[in-house]
């Protein structure tokens, strides 16, 4: 029907606020709605020419002026008692002072929709009863009535499971009456065969649709019967919907149409059993019990809703609402219901209308809904569209929300700490066909293994493939212990990387029995990687010399114990002694004496067998030790050694050793006593070696020292015929005299320690040069001081750079507290420095040199020598 027109003057009171409103124009489809000309409304006024309107005089006024003060339009419904009809207004402004209205006859569409409300009241009605109104057809005479079918029956499985009886038929009118007694049949309280032919047939999809009756007949009914029930009755489509949950046929509710009608509104229908099969048991209980829920599921429906599909206009909601939102009903039902859609919820929600205007249903959807205190509360939905309208059951799970959301967030926490604890936890489960599974394991896990979740789920044993073969045999039996015993399962274990490394793993893990043969293990694996390097190098530290990387005498002390076995015998210790380390030391200083130790333990680690072992016992001592090796053969190695040494040097002079042997055969000697007589072999040689060794150790170092600072050999030779020239008119014996020379010879000895670049800088030296400088008596001491018969020398040598006056070093002695060779040295020692310069000092003249000498009398300079000096050595030097 076209829409009706008016459009209307707005008349104002004296403060400006809208009071009523003039007829200004209206059209003919307004005129055949209110069944009056014109005329009868140009010029008079709402309050005048609508009263019969359901609504008052003031909710007009303030409904339109909605629309005059917002310039929107605003739509609302309005009854007529006069026409008997409902109409839909829509009211807007097209110019200043006047207001248009729109309007429409929607009677049909609200007649149909108190229909519905009808169906809803009786249905509520019908679930809060329970079985009994079940089993009367009342409620089956609601869905004829709203489907327009000629007949609803209900059809419920007995307890046996094999046959099924319709409980309730609605559509059983006078003449049906008639003509059942007509045939001597009534299908009520019958008990029918579940055939297989009906078992086929119900495989289909909810609702199954057929066009006639004749297939749920057939192997039923005679034909006889059949044919007379099709020549009496004009029965057209038959729509079966299932109540079934879970594979478990309940029953089903069949609709038969008359003649070619279609059935309609089934939405309805169908979102009522599917609610109820919501509330189901589960398919585990029994039949009859189940039958019994199915029931109980009728008593929990709670939320109904019924709106406009285009429009979402509330229709219908149930009273249950007021108890879920606290809105009183009539206020919920005619204001936006969707305004109470969470914030956050009205994209999905949006999407979920989507979801219904394209013809698809949504089961379990939830949102939430603010309540008149201003809370939510979750609803979930089920919807489905019928016609132009959506239907819908819902329940408040709020509570169920909440708890869901805490066990998600407690999950959430699980798993956050379950990922952030190093290394990772995980669940082992060995079946009773003995095949492994993981039930779980955290992020870490496939960090330390390079193992997916989902590598894992397809293959559990591809765990055990990246255990390292060496350790592999170990593992599993550990697990099979842990399994046997029930015990806790601890294992150190290497797995190979992706990139072909390795990580130590440490585990542990407490095993659960769940049944027979069926253990369920819960643990923690964790990289030890740098744990086991540690370990590993602390051992190592522990039985190895850190110079030489050799055994150390912690190893050899239990070495001596391992090796002290038959099997061994006969079993060889040659032990061995390094000569000159600590002239070396003193000499070169204590990183070339390092070297020194270095190369003799190359030399014997390249001479002895894999099976033979070196261990370095002592500052300079080593021990060998020979399995099955008799005393010929440890000789000849040590004579071998020997000359080997020989053939190396460090810093110009030669590497050597002593070298003692001894062989234990049998349980004659303890293994400590052959170590001791091994080592008695070895002093014996060294002492024999010694004397000679030592003096031909200093020349090569004065050799040394020549070579590296060639000035050095003439300075000591006329250091040495001053200091004799000196001696003699002082009258020393030819003995001191000779004794005398040698040390003024060997006085600089301890500049083999002083670096070049130090004794040939051409400009000053720096504080810590000085310092370096200084510390050349104290060496030269400790190099002559390991040759016994060089020992008076070192005393002289040492107190070379001491002064008279007591400010001299390196112990700062004065006067006749210095040795009388220290003193004559000093002075022949100065004067040729003076004499010769240095590449920090330029020589000086011989009348310079002497009065430095005169001047220095009584403060460097013994006196009286310095007088001696000047009358018995001055002359022959002018000469």
């Amino acid at each position: 029907m076209p829409q009706g027109y008016v459009e209307f003057k707005v008349l104002y009171d004296e403060a400006g606020e809208p009071v009523d409103y003039e007829f200004f124009e209206v059209n003919e489809a307004f005129e055949r709605i209110m069944k009056a000309k014109r005329e009868h409304f140009l010029g008079g006024r709402i309050t005048d020419k609508l009263k019969d309107f359901e609504y008052s005089e003031r909710e007009w006024i303030v409904q339109v002026a909605r629309a005059v003060d917002s310039g929107e339009a605003i739509t609302f419904e309005h009854f007529s008692r006069r026409n008997k009809a409902w109409y839909e207004l829509s009211v807007f402004s097209e110019r200043p002072g006047y207001v248009s209205t729109l309007f429409h006859d929607i009677t049909p569409h609200v007649q149909e929709n108190n229909a519905l409300k009808q169906l809803i009241n009786v249905s509520h009605r019908f679930v809060t009863t329970g079985r009994e109104l079940l089993m009367n057809q009342h409620f089956l005479d609601q869905i004829r009535g709203f489907t327009g079918a000629k007949a609803v029956t209900l059809n419920l499985m007995d307890d046996d499971g094999d046959t099924y009886s319709t409980v309730a038929l609605s559509g059983v009118d006078e003449l049906l009456e008639r003509s059942i007694d007509v045939l001597g049949f009534h299908p009520v309280g019958r008990k029918w065969p579940m055939s297989s032919k009906r078992l086929k047939l119900l495989e289909a999809p909810s609702p199954i649709v057929f066009d006639n009756i004749l297939p749920l007949l057939e192997g039923m009914l005679s034909k006889r019967l059949i044919k007379n029930i099709f020549r009496i009755f004009d029965l057209g489509q038959v729509i079966v919907f299932k109540i079934e949950k879970d594979g478990v046929f309940y029953g089903d509710l069949t609709i038969v149409m008359q003649g070619n009608k279609q059935a309609s509104r089934l939405g309805l229908v169908e979102l009522y059993i599917v609610h109820i099969l919501e509330q189901m048991t589960k398919a585990d209980r029994q039949i009859g019990d189940a039958k019994e829920s199915m029931f109980e599921g009728f008593a929990t429906v709670d939320l109904e809703c019924i709106m406009s599909l285009s429009k979402h206009e509330i229709f219908h909601l149930n009273v249950a609402w007021e108890r879920v939102l606290g809105f009183p009903l009539e206020e919920l039902e005619n204001m936006d219901f969707t305004s109470l859609v969470h914030p956050d919820d009205v994209e999905k929600t949006n999407e979920a209308f989507s979801l219904l205007e394209e013809g698809k249903d949504i089961f379990r959807f939830v949102n939430r809904y603010r309540t008149i205190d201003g809370d939510y509360r979750s609803i979930e939905w089920h919807s489905k569209v019928q016609g132009n309208y959506i239907y819908a059951v819902a329940k408040d799970v709020t509570e169920r929300v909440q708890l869901e959301e805490e066990l998600a967030e407690r999950d959430r926490l699980l798993t956050k700490l379950s990922d952030q604890v190093p290394g990772a936890i995980y669940q082992f489960e060995r079946r009773p066909d003995g095949s492994f599974h993981f039930p779980f394991f955290s992020r870490g896990f496939e960090v330390l293994t390079g193992i997916t979740f989902k590598e894992m789920k397809d293959d559990p044993e591809l765990v055990f493939s990246k255990i390292h073969p060496d350790d592999y045999s170990n593992v599993m039996a550990s697990i099979e212990a842990s399994y046997e015993n029930l015990t806790i399962w601890d294992a150190e274990f290497r797995v190979i990387t992706p990139d072909g490394g390795t990580t130590w793993i440490l585990g542990s893990s407490r095993p659960e029995k769940l049944g027979e043969g069926h253990v369920l293990w819960h643990g923690y694996i964790g990289d030890v990687t740098e744990k086991k390097k540690y370990e590993m190098e602390i051992e190592y530290l522990s039985y190895h010399d850190q110079l030489t990387g050799v055994k150390n005498r912690r190893y050899f002390d239990e070495a001596l114990i391992t090796y002290d076995e038959p099997s061994y015998y006969p079993l060889a210790l040659i032990v061995v002694d390094v000569n000159g380390l600590k002239l070396t030391n003193d000499a070169f200083g204590h990183l070339v004496g390092d070297r020194l130790l270095i190369e003799a333990t190359m030399t014997l680690k390249r001479e002895i067998r894999g099976k033979d072992t070196v261990a370095r016992i002592g500052g300079d001592e080593f021990v060998i030790i020979l399995p099955n090796t008799t005393l010929d053969e440890a000789t000849r190695l040590s004579d071998r050694m020997s000359q080997l040494f020989l053939d190396k040097s460090i810093e110009g002079l030669p590497i050597s050793a002593s070298f003692g042997e001894a062989v234990k055969v049998d349980d004659s000697l303890s293994i400590a006593e052959v170590f001791n007589l091994a080592e008695d072999r070895m002093y014996h040689h060294k002492v024999s070696e010694k004397q000679s060794r030592r003096h031909h150790s200093i020349q090569l170092i004065m050799r040394t020292l020549y070579e590296k600072i060639p000035r050095e050999e003439a300075h000591s030779q006329r250091v040495a015929e001053l200091s004799r020239q000196l001696g003699q008119a002082m009258g020393f014996t030819s003995a001191d005299v000779n004794e005398l020379v040698t040390a003024a010879t060997l006085h600089d000895i301890g500049k083999v320690a002083i670096s070049n670049e130090i004794l040939d800088k051409p400009g000053a030296l720096t504080e810590g040069e000085w310092r370096e400088i200084k510390r050349h008596p104290e060496v030269s001491y400790n190099i002559l001081s390991t040759v016994p018969e060089y020992g008076p020398l070192s005393e002289i040598v040492l107190a070379h750079h001491e002064r008279w006056d007591g400010t001299g070093y390196p112990k700062g002695i004065r006067g006749e507290e210095i040795p009388l060779a220290s003193r004559i040295i000093s002075i022949a020692d100065t004067f040729d420095v003076m004499m010769t310069g240095r590449p920090y000092r330029k020589a000086k003249t011989l009348e310079e040199a002497l009065a430095v000498i005169e001047e220095e009398a009584g403060r460097q300079f013994d006196p009286e020598l310095v007088k001696v000096f000047f009358q018995k050595v001055v002359p022959t030097l002018q000469r």
